[in-house]
């Protein structure tokens, strides 16, 4: 076989590789999200129907193992998949990495007898430190590790938003270091809401994101302004938004387990948004077709 039909046999099966990686990615998101779910609604029947006042106090369920493993998984593949900005890549990147926490430093718990204010139980805080310390100190190895090993993601480094991306993400490190070191107390009672907090909205972000792209995009090809920004993904930012403000405003005040109609809600519009682009970038994740795409 000649060596330039060799060499271009090669490079097709590299880029079948990247490709089938790049799928099994996006797609590792969908399964383990549902996953998640599944493993939630199958101890709500176990229950009788009855539902937790949030996602996160699954924890402390026979649905606990399914909670941690998806929690860190689905963190872990949404710090791998590189977003295609800086914001998106840090937003994805933050979440990610939030995600853990969320994992390992449940939810505060009501005491048994009903008195006081909600705690992480006694017996979970060694837990607790032991796995929020090993989530800081990997967190710490991995930012070196993409400054020193990494250097074909030029743009994290060179550009003004790569830049400002850098810098905040050793802040947003810093800030969550000095809390768990200064503030031990109050990182336990507080940590997984704060961190649950902000990965929702980083999440929410990802996807206002996407809207704004693919705006800029159809304004290249010629769309009209009102078209530009009446697409899918603008729609399903402002879904979430609208969404959460309806449950905060008309459900929170009739529904003890309002907490856990959020989470779901924005859980399920993420996943219906993570859906719908994986199947626009499954055949080719690295073009802009999908912005020329009605809708």
């Amino acid at each position: 076989m000649p060596e330039s039909t060799r060499g271009s046999s090669e490079v097709r099966e590299y880029r079948h590789e990247l490709l089938a990686t790049y799928r099994y990615l996006r797609l590792a998101i969908i399964l383990l999200t549902l996953l998640l779910g599944t493993a939630i609604g199958l101890q709500i029947i176990a229950d009788g129907g009855a539902v937790l006042p949030s996602v996160s106090a699954y924890y402390y369920s026979p649905a606990s193992g399914v909670f941690v493993a998806s929690l860190c998984a689905v963190g872990a593949c949404m710090v791998i998949h590189r977003g295609r900005s800086d914001l998106e890549d840090v937003l994805l990147n933050f979440s990610g990495y939030l995600a853990f926490f969320v994992a390992f430093v449940p939810t505060p718990r009501e005491q048994v007898d009903g008195q006081g204010t909600a705690v992480v139980p006694a017996d979970f805080t060694d837990a607790v430190i032991n796995n929020t310390w090993a989530i800081l100190i990997v967190g710490a190895v991995a930012f070196v590790v993409e400054m020193a090993v990494l250097p074909q993601r030029e743009r994290s480094t060179h550009s003004r938003g790569g830049k400002a991306a850098l810098v905040f993400s050793a802040l947003a490190y810093l800030g969550l270091l000095l809390f768990f070191l200064l503030a031990r107390e109050q990182f336990l009672d507080w940590g997984h809401g704060l961190a649950a907090i902000v990965l929702f909205l980083g999440i929410v972000g990802v996807v206002g994101v996407n809207g704004i792209a693919m705006a800029r995009a159809r304004q290249e090809a010629g769309y009209s302004s009102k078209a530009r920004w009446l697409n899918r993904y603008t729609y399903g930012f402002l879904g979430m938004i609208v969404s959460a403000v309806l449950i905060v405003v008309a459900v929170r005040p009739f529904v003890e387990q309002w907490i856990f109609v959020l989470e779901a809600a924005l859980i399920a519009q993420f996943l219906g948004f993570w859906i719908t682009q994986t199947v626009e970038r499954w055949t080719a994740p690295e073009r802009r077709q999908d912005a020329l795409v009605p809708g």
